[in-house]
C-alpha cells in the first residue's frame, strides 16, 4: 500500500469501532501495531495555514481561526528556539574569542545577508519616513512584538516590546547560572554604552554601523532596553539630514557625505 506521495505503507486492517484517534478510526497493521491513517498523513503533510485556507473554503471560519492560532503558537515556539540558539552561539563566541569576534561574526552576516536585502532601486534614506517606519514595524510585529507609534514634526517614534532581544531580557536569560553574554567593552557595537545585551549587538552593527559604512543612513536610530521591562525605541527621522550628530558619535562613525 502507498500513500499519496507514493511512499510504501504497511498493510493494515481496521481496528475495532471503539478505537478512535483524533482523525478518525485507528488502524492496525497485520502485526497488530497501529499505523497512520490517510487522514493523519494528509494533516502531517499540510501546513496549518493551508489547512486554515481549506477550512475557510469549506465554510468553517471558527475552525480556520483555531488553525491560525495553532500556526502562530508553532511559529512562536520556533522563533524562541532560534533566538536562544543565536544568543547561545554569540555567548560562546564572546567567551571563547572575545567581543571583537562577536562584531566580526555580525559583520559577516551584514555583508553576506543584510546588505543584499538593502540593495534596491531607491535608497533607504530616500524612502518617505512613513514607509521606513512601516517596514520596521511590520518586521517587529512579525517577530511577535508589540509597538506603539508616536509622531512629531521631526520624526516617527516606534516603541517596541521586542519579541526577540527584548524577550530574552524580560525572560531573565541574561541572569543566573547559564546567563547569556553582556558586552562590556564600550564601543560602537554597544552604542557607546558601558553594557549591551549580546543579542542586541546586531542592531548596532547591522542596522547602524554597517549602513553608514556603506554610505547610507542608519536603518533607524535605536535605543535598546537598559533593563527588563523597558521598550526598544526607534527614531525614524523624516529628513535624514536631521539625524543628530550624537547618533553617529555613539557608533563611532562620521556622518555619511550623502546625508
Amino acid at each position: 500500500m502507498t500513500d499519496k506521495s507514493g511512499a510504501r505503507r504497511p498493510p493494515d486492517v481496521p481496528a475495532s469501532s471503539a478505537e478512535r484517534g483524533p482523525s478518525g478510526p485507528l488502524r492496525r497493521s497485520k502485526s497488530g501495531k497501529y499505523v497512520l491513517s490517510d487522514a493523519e498523513i494528509a494533516k502531517m503533510q499540510t501546513p496549518l495555514w493551508e489547512q486554515a485556507k481549506a477550512a475557510i473554503d469549506s465554510g468553517d471560519p471558527d475552525g480556520a481561526k483555531a488553525l491560525i492560532d495553532r500556526a502562530v503558537t508553532q511559529w512562536s515556539s520556533l522563533k524562541d528556539y532560534s533566538i536562544n540558539w543565536i544568543t547561545s552561539l554569540l555567548t560562546f563566541i564572546t567567551d571563547e574569542l572575545g567581543e571583537d569576534a562577536v562584531e566580526r561574526a555580525l559583520r559577516k552576516t551584514g555583508d553576506e545577508f543584510v546588505r543584499p536585502r538593502r540593495n534596491a532601486d531607491v535608497a533607504w534614506s530616500d524612502l518617505p519616513a512613513a514607509q521606513r517606519a512601516k517596514v520596521i514595524a511590520r518586521s517587529m510585529l512579525g517577530n511577535m512584538g508589540e509597538v506603539t507609534v508616536d509622531e512629531d514634526d521631526e520624526k516617527i517614534t516606534l516603541s517596541f516590546r521586542c519579541g526577540s532581544g527584548g524577550k530574552l531580557i524580560d525572560d531573565g536569560r541574561y541572569e543566573g547560572e547559564h546567563a547569556y553574554a553582556t558586552l562590556r567593552e564600550r564601543s560602537g557595537r554597544t552604542f557607546g554604552r558601558d553594557e549591551l545585551w549580546v543579542y542586541c549587538a546586531h542592531c548596532s552593527v547591522n542596522n547602524e554601523i554597517q549602513p553608514v559604512e556603506w554610505g547610507e543612513t542608519p536603518t533607524s536610530i535605536e535605543y535598546p532596553p537598559e533593563r527588563p521591562g523597558e521598550p526598544c525605541v526607534h527614531h525614524v527621522y523624516k529628513d535624514v539630514t536631521n539625524v543628530p550628530d550624537s547618533a553617529y558619535l555613539r557608533i563611532g562613525k562620521p556622518r555619511p557625505d550623502s546625508v
